[in-house]
């Protein structure tokens, strides 16, 4: 027989891109950004690295269209399986800002960059991709 588990969510970690080469990370909190990921735990540390490897994703997508990005976030979090073993059951990322000018190309740049992106690819959980322009939803 199972265990239940009440599911539980890991983050949110947020990964802020500043428009140019660099990202910071924040756990809960984007006002307390730092340069390296979260390190609270290893599961912490997963979910920042799903969420720096779809910012390189899209950064990836926006050269082949030769497009510049515009400073965005990434929020990502993680759902914990209800029953054992321990385990993330599904991830949600949440892309804040509208980050290109063109925004006919943001659904193609985010389909690309999950398509690419191998930590996403690598992961035995759902991974779903959400899009909010306005920054302040």
């Amino acid at each position: 027989m199972a265990l239940k588990i009440k599911p539980k969510s890991i983050g949110p970690v947020f990964v802020i891109f500043d428009g140019m080469d660099g990202v910071q990370y924040a756990h809960s909190d984007p006002s307390n950004a730092s340069p390296y990921p979260p390190t609270n735990t290893p599961v912490d540390t997963l979910v920042a690295s799903l969420g720096s490897c779809i910012v390189k994703s899209m950064r990836w997508s926006a050269d082949q269209r030769k497009v510049s990005l515009n400073p965005f976030m990434v929020k990502v979090v993680g759902i914990k399986a209800p029953v054992e073993p321990g385990r993330i059951e599904k991830m949600d990322i949440t892309i804040l800002g509208s980050f290109v000018d063109d925004e006919a190309l943001a659904p193609r740049i985010v389909r690309q960059a999950k398509s690419i992106c191998t930590v996403s690819n690598t992961l035995n959980c759902e991974v779903e991709i959400f899009v909010e322009p306005d920054l302040t939803a």
